[in-house]
């Protein structure tokens, strides 16, 4: 056919005719079109339908380098009100205040974290000058880096963004505040029943959050207990037990450690010289009731067993008081010395008993590991194999179950905290596991805690009136200040 036949055909004759020519390379084209199409469209439907992944990895710090989060876009957050309604309160005879042998309950959590709001950096910076110019007090004005991340709802907005926080834990926070807030007894104390450790307890809960006498919303109702605090250690020469002589019961020990704990958090982030004088005689008492063999025992009587759950308010307390910058005679060796302990009361799976390695206990882990981590602040064996245990009992038989048959919120207290310090995917786990179940356990009415399932765990959870719900209520809000309560920072 001639070309000038050719051109006279229609076009789709000739299309017809060129494709029967070339098929070959029709088809290689046409198959390259569809791949990329459908390439493209998986990558779309990735990224609008799958969440963001916040799993740490490699157990090196609190989250991996490609996954910490940086602080959120300044913005205004309106402070929201919560209206308490008041528990019976009434004071049976209980135990002491002790560890106990419970223990938490697997759920799953989504992997996905809600971005948290940080109010502007005005806001941060009008906090810590009001938090540092509080009348009558001297020094510095410097807040140790360890407890940088409370100071400011800035900073504690970035500490939850790197750290895995969630709004609801913080909604959660400020309703339990409100709660202690509505229920502080005339004196400026909380509770009668154990009243120097509840009292204690609540204002390391708003100190944790970056609240002081300064503070807008909760100034009055700390500085009435720091007023009381302050007037009752010095009643009875820095011994918060609140007796003349001698620790009264086994709850005296934990009693007095928990009140200096508070003390030592509060003058280092105000510096305050009223508290400096019953600060230094509570923790004397502490430093000259050490065993020899570094442990703490009840009423500090070096004759009796060493006690893991009595050592571990001693070291928080000596920890605070190191921070203070006042170098407490006898501080740092009690501290030293308290190490060997620790080394000694470890079991084989990484555990720790109550008297050395004798009656381990899932409760007593987290007190060992954590403050191990606090006074060393590294990861050596020691840490290492406490963490594994940690994380290897929860997941198989110690589940973190608010409402479980093994609820232990003295072990969750200590736990949430090593976790965090240590890190890593130990810390993504441990998140996982209690952010969502303590905040949802909440009494969404009031901001207090309820009442736990289990029964014959020790403690105070289980127990409806007297400090009871004081104690779930303070434990609770601790655990869900962790994320800037102490940054995991080196010595």
């Amino acid at each position: 056919m001639s070309s000038h036949q050719n051109e006279k055909q229609p076009f789709s004759k000739r299309l017809q005719a060129f494709l029967a020519k070339s098929r070959f390379a029709t088809f290689s084209v046409l198959l390259h079109v569809v791949i990329v199409v459908m390439a493209g469209s998986v990558v779309l439907f990735r990224k609008y339908t799958e969440p963001p992944d916040f799993t740490a990895e490699g157990g090196e710090g609190l989250v991996s380098s490609e996954t910490q989060a940086q602080p959120p876009p300044p913005t205004d957050q309106p402070q929201e009100t919560f209206t308490p309604v008041a528990p019976t309160v009434q004071a049976p005879q209980l135990s002491a205040i002790t560890a106990n042998t419970a223990s938490p309950t697997s759920f799953q959590m989504p992997t996905a974290v809600p971005q948290v709001k940080a109010p502007a950096a005005a806001t941060m910076n009008s906090d810590l000058n009001k938090m540092l110019a509080n009348a009558g007090t001297k020094g510095t004005g410097t807040v140790p880096s360890a407890m940088s991340g409370r100071v400011g709802g800035m900073a504690r907005s970035a500490a939850m963004m790197r750290s895995g926080g969630k709004e609801g834990s913080e909604r959660a926070v400020m309703a339990g505040l409100n709660w202690l807030k509505a229920h502080q007894n005339e004196d400026g104390s909380w509770s009668d029943q154990f009243k120097p450790a509840m009292t204690g307890l609540a204002v390391l809960c708003f100190l944790g959050h970056g609240e002081t006498q300064t503070s807008a919303d909760f100034g009055p109702t700390v500085k009435k207990a720091l007023d009381w605090l302050i007037e009752r250690g010095g009643e009875f020469d820095g011994r918060f037990s609140l007796t003349k002589d001698g620790w009264g019961g086994n709850d005296g020990v934990y009693q007095h450690a928990i009140c200096a704990y508070a003390l030592g958090e509060y003058y280092s982030m105000t510096q305050d010289d009223r508290v400096k004088d019953v600060l230094t005689k509570s923790v004397k008492y502490i430093v000259d009731g050490q065993k020899d063999d570094g442990s703490w025992a009840y009423r500090y009587a070096k004759g009796d067993k060493s006690d893991t759950s009595v050592t571990g308010w001693q070291v928080q307390a000596l920890k605070a008081a190191h921070l203070t910058g006042l170098q407490i005679p006898g501080v740092d060796e009690a501290l030293d010395k308290c190490m060997l302990y620790l080394k000694e009361a470890q079991c084989s799976d990484g555990g720790f008993g109550y008297h050395g390695k004798e009656e381990e206990h899932y409760g007593l882990g987290g007190v060992g590991t954590l403050c191990t981590y606090f006074w060393k602040q590294d990861k050596d064996k020691l840490v290492h194999e406490g963490i594994k245990y940690i994380i290897d009992k929860t997941k198989n038989g110690e589940p973190v179950e608010y409402k479980g048959p093994k609820a232990d919120l003295y072990g969750w207290y200590y736990n949430t905290q090593a976790c965090l310090m240590f890190g890593g995917n130990a810390w993504t786990q441990w998140n996982r596991w209690f952010q969502d179940e303590i905040a949802n356990a909440q009494n969404k009415g009031d901001g207090s805690w309820p009442v736990m399932a289990a029964k014959g765990v020790g403690g105070l959870q289980d127990k409806p009136d007297g400090a009871g719900p004081y104690y779930r209520t303070t434990l609770c809000i601790l655990m869900l200040e962790v994320y800037y309560r102490y940054m995991p920072i080196n010595k």
